[in-house]
Parts: C-alpha cells; structure tokens; sequence
C-alpha cells in the first residue's frame, strides 16, 4: 500500500495511532474513575448513616426498620436509583424492602440480589461486601454494599442496592466528549504530524532526489544546510560524500583514461578475456596485429589465428599458461604471443590476458646479422681459398716456372688488396657504429667534388666516361669532416664509375635544397631493380654479387656512405630505373653563417 511505503505517511499514521491509543486510555480511565465516584459516593452514604444510627446489639430489628423509614434516612438510602433491603442472617428471608421490585415480584428480587458477589460473600460469612462489582440484570445493572448486623433478635444481613444508570447516563455524555475530543485530535494529529513529518521527509526526499541526479552522472550537487539537528548534520554529511565521490570519481576516470591511452598506445598487442572467453578489453596495436573481422573478435577466433587449439578452462591452467607462449608469422611480419592470468579480490583466477609483441625488427635484425656474418665468412673465405690455393702450388714447385710464379703472386696482392679493403671497411663502420670522433671544419661542397673527381681522374679515363660538374646554384658551406665526406663521395662516385659501362656519362650536380647542400651523382649505368632499392644501403648488400665481386666490391660501400652521411646530421637518397641509371642525392646540412 502507498502509504505503508511513504515514510511521511507512516509517521502520520504513527502519531494518530499514538494520539487515538492516548484518548482511549483516557477514555478508559475516566470511566473507571466515574465508577470508583459513584460507588464510593454510594457506599460513604450508607456507612455514614448506619454510623449515625449507631446500629447495636440492642437494637431490634423494628427499631432499625424505623430508622431507615424516617425520612431523612429514607431520601439518603432509599429512592428511585437506590433502595435498601433487611434480610434474616439465618434463613435468607427478606424482612423488608424499599425496591420497588420486591413489592412487584418478590420471587425476581430475590434471585437478582443473590446474583450478587458481594451478598454472596456475607453469606459465606464475611462481615462486609463493599467490593465495587456490577451486577448484570433484567431490570438494569447496579451496584451493591452489603453488612451482616447482629441485632438484639438475630443476625441480619442489610442490603443496600444503587442503579447503575446514573453512572451509566454520566459515562455516555463522557464517551461522547472523548470521541468528539478524539475526532479533533486525530484530525490535530493529521495536520501535526503532516507539518512535523514534512520537516523530516522534505530534506530526505531532497537528498533522494539529488542522489538519483548523482547516479546519472550530476555531481555538482549541493544542498541546502537548514539545521543543527540530525537532518542537518545527514545534509553536510551527504555534501562531504558528494565533494569525496566526485573527487574519487573523477581520480578514477583519470586513471582510468590514463590506463586506456597508455594501453592503447603501447606498441604491444594486449587482449584481455574474462573466465567466459569474453573480451574485456583489446587495444588499437593488437586490433592492428591480428586483421580480424567483427565475427572472429572473440576467444577462439583470436587463438585460432595465433595456431593455439584450446579452451579457456585450459588457459586458466598456470602450466598450460606458461606452455602456450610461442613466436608466429603473420603475412611479414614475426610476432611473440605470451599469455598471463589476472586475478579478483579473492586471487582466483579472473581471466587471461594476451600479449602480441611485434619483433618483426628484432627477427630482421637477427637475419641481417647472421647474414652479415655469412657475408663477411664468405668474403674472406673467397681470397684466403685463392691465396692458399696459390701458395700452395708455388710451393709444390711452380716458384721454378718464372712466368707463372709471378702471375701467381699478382694474384695473391690482388686478393691481399682486396682483404685489405674489406678489413678496412669493416673497421670504419665499426668506427660509426661506436661512435667515431669527427673533426668538424667549414667545407665547401663544391671544392670538395672537384678533388673527389680530380682523384678519380684516372678510373674516370681507364672507362672513357664523361664525368661533368655542374653548379646548378651557389650551395652553402657545410659543417663536417673533410675526410670523411671524401670517403662517402669516393664511395658513391666510384660505384657510378663501376657500375656505368665504358664511354658512359656520369654527371654530378651540386647545388642546394631546402636548407641543406645538395650534391647529386647521375649515372648511366646498369641501374638497380624495383625491388631492390629498399636493401642498397644493407651490409654487403649486392644486387649483382657476382658481378660485383668481380669488379672489386665488398658491399660496404653505400652502407658506409649513409653511415657519414648521418653522422653529419644528413640523408642520402636512391633512385633507380634498370638499364636506365641510377641517382644518388646526398643531402648535408648547411653550416651557421656568422650572422646566425
């Protein structure tokens, strides 16, 4: 019901309950009370008469019958509410009477009095019954007090009967005021208790309300503080609770979307499932990873694209966990997927999470490096297999044949050389690798080329090719170190020389670009494949090895130019069509003039 559900109306129900309990008890009482009067009245009247009368042992029957017949004892003992009866001790015969029921019905008389407790009690041989008990009868109820008197003739009982009707009469006019009297204090007590629970209910249903707008999310809500009481301090209390919940609220979604960026833009792949293989959460580089549709974003879906067969309940195992990690390829690219129990607040297992590292560089780095060693193996295997081969044979006899002992040592210097330079090569990329110290000093691009080419002069003119320098505008000085920008435009004008076959033409160009020293090397040559251009600047990187190692060269030579290129803080660029000719750009940063 709604207002056993409302506390405002509880507490008005409360208080008329409390008030209608309060009026009946008074209602009670002053009936009792109205009782007690009346019959006290009626039993102090007859005791003071009968003290008056000073009733004795001498005193005969008739002599008290008279007594009780004068008038002035007759109006206090005797009337139409009250009567008086004079009953033998021994026999129970009444003697005389002044209730009007005796004379009509003497037989009716008899059988109400004997009703009465109180007459039975002086029967049974008290002395008294003054009890205040109603006796229940046809003609009304009434109240009784009895004596047993010894006379000078005999024991008597005196009977004394007053009618309840008056009391009765009184009693109604009271019932009727208390229940007009109720009738206004439940009514009073209404508006009281709407008025006094108002007060309690108005600032609960206030708070309700508030705390309904802080569950959608609204937590600038302040209440009003109206009073010192209980009310007022659960106010302040609920303000505290609202500054501390939106404060905690607000540090949690903090953390929160700190949490979420971090996990988002971690370059590892994470997805994390509940016990029930639902994905709680998965960020943007494992989304990237796996390339999977909508439809397969689950459990098995995910773990059938990393080649793992199993269930969850087999995941929540920590040493089918530890089993499960492996390396995979997906497309080209490695990655390494591990996997990790979470647990809840009771440290049972709560779900899994699942790591995807992306060691694709690793793995590439790994290959380059075995490949590296294979290379550097193989290139020092070729001219020491040669050099022994030789020295063997001269050796065994060939240092007599003049002609051909001295081919065969051409043969070893040249291989010897060819050690050297690949020794060398080696060194001077180690050299960058560990940092080499540079010695800075303002250099001219243009100077520099001419005497790159002027000591090339010599290979230029063994190949017949045309090698013309070209200023297309004036390039700015650049900050760096002379020999080693020599060596890396060594480098790269000798594979132009190499690699373009005779009565070609190389041109250099030498200008500026966007702020940096441009020096351009064009060649004519047998240029480089499509696919090849990305791996160019790799160590020991051939896209002819064959030919390459019969011209001389080790595959160090642009992997060292790039090397110079960015230790001075600039870049070198490859373009290439095959059959065509290739263009190596190298870009230098420009030195600070003066003014700078």
């Amino acid at each position: 019901m709604f207002f056993f559900r409302s506390l405002q109306w509880r507490l008005v129900i409360i208080i008329v309950l409390i008030t209608f309990v309060l009026m009946s008890v008074i209602w009670v009482f002053l009936t009792l009370k109205v009782e007690d009067i009346f019959y006290n009245d009626f039993r102090d009247t007859v005791t003071d008469n009968l003290a008056f009368l000073n009733t004795n042992e001498n005193m005969t029957v008739n002599a008290l019958q008279k007594f009780l017949q004068e008038p002035y004892t007759l109006s206090q003992l005797a009337g139409k509410e009250k009567s008086y009866t004079v009953i033998r001790g021994d026999t129970h015969e009444i003697v005389y009477s002044s209730d009007a029921l005796y004379t009509d019905n003497a037989i009716d008389f008899r059988n109400q009095i004997l009703k009465s407790e109180n007459m039975m009690s002086v029967i049974g041989g008290n002395a008294e019954g003054k009890d205040k008990r109603i006796t229940r009868s046809m003609k009304g109820d009434f109240y009784d007090y009895v004596k047993r008197q010894t006379l000078e003739d005999g024991e008597y009982i005196l009977y004394f009967k007053y009618n309840r009707s008056q009391a009765q009469e009184i009693i109604r006019e009271f019932g009727n005021v208390i229940i007009t009297g109720m009738l206004v204090a439940v009514v009073v007590a209404i508006a009281i208790g709407l008025l006094l629970s108002r007060t309690i209910t108005k600032p609960i249903v206030d708070i309700m309300h508030k705390a309904e707008n802080i569950t959608s999310g609204d937590f600038d809500q302040v209440l009003e503080v109206n009073s010192d009481d209980e009310i007022g301090k659960l106010t302040s209390t609920f303000n505290y609770m609202t500054n501390q919940l939106k404060s905690m609220l607000h540090e949690i979604s903090s953390e929160k979307n700190k949490f979420e960026m971090i996990l988002n833009y971690m370059t590892d792949g994470i997805v994390a499932f509940n016990r029930d293989g639902l994905i709680i959460h998965i960020n943007s580089a494992a989304h990237r990873f796996l390339e999977l549709p909508q439809s397969d974003l689950n459990f098995m879906g995910i773990m059938k694209k990393v080649g793992i067969d199993c269930t969850v309940s087999e995941m929540l195992d920590q040493e089918f966990l530890k089993a499960a990690g492996r390396n995979i390829h997906l497309k080209d690219n490695f990655y390494k997927v591990s996997f990790a129990l979470y647990t809840d607040k009771e440290n049972s297992a709560g779900g899994v999470i699942t790591v995807i590292q992306d060691i694709t560089e690793a793995q590439k780095l790994d290959n380059m490096r075995k490949e590296f060693v294979a290379n550097v193996s193989h290139e020092l295997k070729t001219p020491l297999t040669s050099i022994k081969s030789y020295s063997e044979t001269l050796l065994d006899g060939a240092l007599e044949d003049h002609d051909t002992a001295k081919n065969f040592v051409q043969v070893i210097y040249s291989e010897s050389n060819r050690m050297d330079r690949l020794v060398k090569d080696l060194l001077l990329l180690s050299k960058h690798d560990s940092g080499i110290r540079l010695s800075f000093q303002r250099i001219s691009p243009l100077e520099l080329t001419q005497n790159v080419l002027e000591n090339l002069r010599l290979a230029i003119d063994e190949k017949h090719q045309q090698v013309p320098l070209i200023k297309k505008e004036e390039p700015p000085q650049v900050l760096g170190d002379w020999d080693r920008l020599e060596q890396l435009l060594f480098n790269v004008v000798g594979n132009a020389i190499k690699y373009t076959p005779d009565y070609g033409q190389i041109t250099v160009y030498v200008g500026k670009r966007d702020g940096y020293a441009c020096i351009s090397v064009v060649d004519t040559g047998i240029g480089i494949p499509e696919a090849d251009m990305e791996r160019i600047f790799e160590r020991f990187y051939r896209v002819d090895k064959a030919r390459s190692r019969q011209m001389g060269g080790t595959g160090l030579g642009l992997s060292i130019a790039k090397e110079i290129a960015i230790s001075h803080g600039g870049s070198i660029e490859a373009s290439s069509q095959p059959s065509k000719g290739t263009e190596i750009t190298i870009l230098l940063p420009a030195a600070k003039t003066e003014e700078q």
